[in-house]
């Protein structure tokens, strides 16, 4: 059973790990690298909450938050477990509606279309690949 916790500054060094490894940025619409530092300045004008996904006092992966827009990354070491799909499902109990971009290609737009989320017809292309909108409602 996997819990999530409000990130906090000590943990920018995990959260970089998974955010800077190449198949993570493979799928995520801004693919740079970043550095502690930036990632300092970056979590000083936060506004809305990130957390991290834990299993049995293990940090896994963490998830975003955006307003209504939603996305989580999975460390690596521990995908293909559940934690995603857990983690959606905890954060979705506090929404009625969300919303995520996906490549078309990335394997995870199945786990969106099982959760319930559907394309909203939105879509733009980022380093020659289609990606999309998708939409949740309760």
């Amino acid at each position: 059973m996997i819990k999530l916790q409000p990130l906090i500054k000590e943990h920018l060094d995990f959260l970089l790990e998974i955010r800077n490894e190449d198949s993570t940025r493979n799928n995520l619409e801004n693919n740079s690298i970043f550095t502690l530092e930036d990632g300092e300045k970056w979590f000083e004008t936060l506004n809305s909450p990130w957390y991290l996904i834990i299993n049995d006092d293990i940090l896994v992966g963490y998830l975003r938050t955006n307003d209504d827009e939603i996305g989580c990354d999975i460390h690596p070491n521990h995908r293909r477990n559940g934690y995603a799909r857990e983690a959606y499902k905890l954060i979705l109990k506090e929404m009625d509606t969300a919303y995520l971009w996906v490549f078309d290609d990335n394997f995870a737009k199945i786990l969106y279309q099982e959760l319930g989320f559907k394309e909203v017809g939105e879509q733009k292309i980022i380093r020659d690949r289609k990606y999309i909108k998708m939409g949740y409602e309760k």
